[in-house]
């Protein structure tokens, strides 16, 4: 009972606990598996228990009794250091600390950008750290206390789960933009809009793969049992944009605020498709029962007052 205890050892243990595995924590923390095997071993020794079931052949986490009985006091201790930080970042803004975000690319790369470099130099000892994933993989950061705040588009219609996670709204009503360039077929048609139904002798493409805008995107595209349009999911922003821009038959799928520039210059034109594709919503996420840096909700709240139905009307399709 006299062994010192150390934040590490908590930390590894809380990790090993949420991610299912010593890889996975290892993975989550940054760190070598052996680090993180030694710190568990460490935190055995010092509590003077064994606290978890080591099974030949099973990565399962089995936590004995006396695991059971530490977890709650060792979430406890990493929360009351985190609030420490807090309250000596909400003191200073000198003092060194890290903020952890998790986006998507689109967010990150058009929307967050300015708002980092306002935090940035409001604290400049502070650490703000992008990770860019697909909004489910956000949400899971989130809801497992790995990143201190998200930010995701998901469609309008989808209900909220209950989870520990804090919502913010910033925006209901994000467009989404079917583009082409000005010399595509469908741009230079003299009807006031395009049917739904004649982009499917064109090539598609978006960004994702998978996640909330790819599936809002195929249900609008599937919409009335029409035929689907070939979609080619490119990994970025850029490379639909490029990919448009190199076929004159192309067309495109992307938030209006990542085609502000490109619509500006006339590069690529909307195309008013009817039904029009549905709007996203932006969100905020923090995970709940955790104190948060100062600079978080000062990240937030810039966000939510530069992203103004101003800020996308000029190019809403």
């Amino acid at each position: 009972m006299n062994s010192a205890v150390e934040v590490r050892q908590l930390r590894a243990f809380v990790a090993l606990v949420q991610h299912g595995s010593v890889t996975a924590a290892a993975r989550a923390l940054g760190l070598a598996q052996s680090t993180i095997s030694e710190a568990l071993s460490s935190l055995e020794r010092s509590m003077g228990a064994p606290l978890f079931l080591r099974r030949r052949g099973s990565h399962e986490v089995v936590l004995t009794d006396a695991g059971t009985a530490l977890l709650p006091h060792a979430r406890s201790v990493l929360d009351e250091i985190t609030a420490a930080h807090v309250a000596i970042a909400a003191s200073t803004t000198g003092a060194r600390a890290r903020v952890a975000i998790a986006t998507n690319e689109s967010l990150s790369t058009y929307v967050l950008g300015p708002h980092l470099e306002i935090a940035r130099r409001r604290w400049p000892n502070t650490s703000f750290e992008v990770t860019v994933m697909v909004c489910a993989g956000v949400r899971s950061s989130i809801e497992l206390g790995e990143q201190d705040v998200g930010m995701i588009l998901r469609p309008i219609e989808d209900q909220s789960s209950k989870t520990l996670v804090v919502r913010r709204i910033i925006a209901e009503d994000v467009p989404l933009v079917v583009f082409s360039q000005p010399r595509h077929p469908l741009a230079r048609t003299t009807h006031a809009f395009v049917p739904r139904d004649a982009l499917d002798e064109y090539p598609l493409y978006i960004s994702d793969a998978a996640g909330d805008f790819h599936l809002l995107v195929r249900r609008y595209l599937q919409s009335e049992g029409l035929p689907t349009p070939l979609i080619h999911p490119t990994g970025s922003v850029e490379s639909v944009k490029r990919s448009v821009l190199r076929d004159v038959r192309a067309i495109g799928v992307l938030p209006a605020y990542a085609l502000a520039d490109e619509m500006r210059n006339l590069s690529v034109v909307a195309l008013h498709v009817q039904p029009a594709p549905p709007p996203m919503r932006l969100e905020a996420l923090t995970p709940a029962a955790r104190s948060q840096h100062p600079a978080i909700q000062q990240l937030i709240d810039g966000v939510a007052a530069a992203y103004a139905p101003a800020t996308h009307a000029s190019i809403s399709p």
